[in-house]
């Protein structure tokens, strides 16, 4: 079967408001790709701290250092 009547097939499906979610969001981690949607996530959650950068360190006025 060609993806065109696969797409074409899965355009007449009736589906359920649950289903088509599903399929949206297989469909948005096929296209971006699995480890992307995995650090999307991961940034949305505020995990994803900088430890590099101005003011981390001894010389960059660290607020430890200041009190």
């Amino acid at each position: 079967m060609s993806i065109q009547n696969e797409v074409h097939a899965l355009l007449q499906k009736k589906m359920d408001r649950r289903d088509f979610i599903k399929h949206v969001g297989i469909g948005f981690a096929a296209v971006l790709g699995i480890g992307a949607v995995i650090r999307a996530m991961s940034s949305m959650n505020g995990s994803n701290k900088s430890t590099v950068g101005y003011s981390t360190g001894v010389y960059g006025g660290s607020p430890k250092n200041n009190a």
